[in-house]
């Protein structure tokens, strides 16, 4: 089964699952004249044996989709109506739906059939090992994927995962929301709109201030990327006081999610005068703790990226000409 937790800021299993299209792939790229040759090739006839080759990959190929659709059908029925104490038998079906809905056309197949709204439906299990595992298969479907990401948000996804990053008693179960939420939002403009107006950031700070290591760095590291992908975040962030508690945090005793920390901090005080106003209030004391911090830092490799983070905040918020002031009022 699955690992009920995960890495970093990304759960990215985009990843074909299909040998045979990696072997049609390698067909083209084999019959392809080197590029050292520079004399232009004219299309010709193709051999009969590369023919029946590239036909025979190409019908495996469209067999394999066909085989997967029933697959998923399969799963989804176990779903539905399987018996409601045959939890280990529908985790598998999770986990199974997990993987076909890697590719882009079967997460999508997998809605058409009803079976995102299903899925969506076992947030509530009261087995937490289905809850976490319905994120996990949500985040799967939505990411990079702007259909079922608004199908996702038509099915009022997206409120039930903030309560459930927000208090459910299992941390795997808030890890794995949080990432769908990450996966729901990504470049998706409605969805981080909807994020807003449900006080979606609220819930974030709430988690970067939780016990979970894995949910305090991806609340960082979601922070960040909506701030990058839309600094018309920044503002509301200011308003509701995140420079400040992010800077408040930077005091406790050093320790790896800092890094996190720091990151989101950057992005949000990277030309926003407010931001930059925000870090300079003398009671985060904030110059100071850069500037520890970064002694603290020198020469530990392993601390790099956040010694870049506390230099660049430095320059930023703390630059005797106001060189960032002036950056952002332009």
């Amino acid at each position: 089964m699955a690992d009920g937790g995960d890495a970093g800021g990304s759960d990215d299993r985009n990843v074909p699952r299909n040998p045979n299209l990696a072997g049609v792939l390698r067909f083209a790229i084999e019959n392809t004249p080197d590029d050292a040759d520079d004399t232009p090739v004219s299309p010709g006839p193709m051999d009969e044996q590369r023919r029946q080759w590239l036909g025979a990959a190409m019908q495996q190929f469209a067999q394999t989709a066909q085989d997967d659709v029933e697959q998923m059908k399969t799963c989804l029925q176990t779903l539905a109506e399987g018996p409601e104490d045959h939890i280990e038998e529908k985790e598998v079906v999770m986990e199974e739906l997990m993987d076909l809905c890697c590719s882009i056309d079967n997460a999508q197949d997998l809605h058409k059939m009803g079976g995102l709204a299903l899925v969506i439906g076992y947030l509530r299990h009261q087995n937490s090992g289905l809850r976490w595992r319905a994120g996990d298969v949500i985040a799967t479907v939505t990411q990079n994927n702007p259909v079922c990401q608004a199908a996702a948000l038509e099915l009022a996804a997206l409120p039930t995962l903030l309560e459930l990053v927000d208090s459910d008693p299992d941390s795997n179960v808030r890890v794995k929301a949080l990432y769908a939420v990450s996966c729901l939002t990504g470049s998706c403009q409605e969805a981080q709109q909807k994020f807003v107006e449900q006080d979606g950031f609220s819930v974030l700070m709430r988690a970067m201030q939780s016990d979970t290591e894995k949910l305090k760095v991806k609340a960082a590291f979601l922070l960040r990327n909506l701030c990058l992908n839309n600094p018309q975040h920044k503002d509301t962030l200011c308003n509701m006081g995140m420079v400040t508690q992010l800077a408040s945090m930077l005091q406790t005793e050093h320790n790896t999610f800092h890094e996190h920390l720091m990151g989101a901090l950057v992005a949000l005080v990277t030309g926003n005068r407010q931001a930059v106003k925000d870090c300079r209030q003398p009671q985060l004391q904030l110059r100071q703790v850069l500037t520890d911090r970064i002694e603290h830092l020198k020469g530990r490799e392993e601390f790099q990226e956040e010694l870049e983070y506390c230099q660049q905040l430095l320059k930023i918020c703390f630059s005797q000409h106001d060189d960032a002031i002036a950056a952002a009022d332009r």
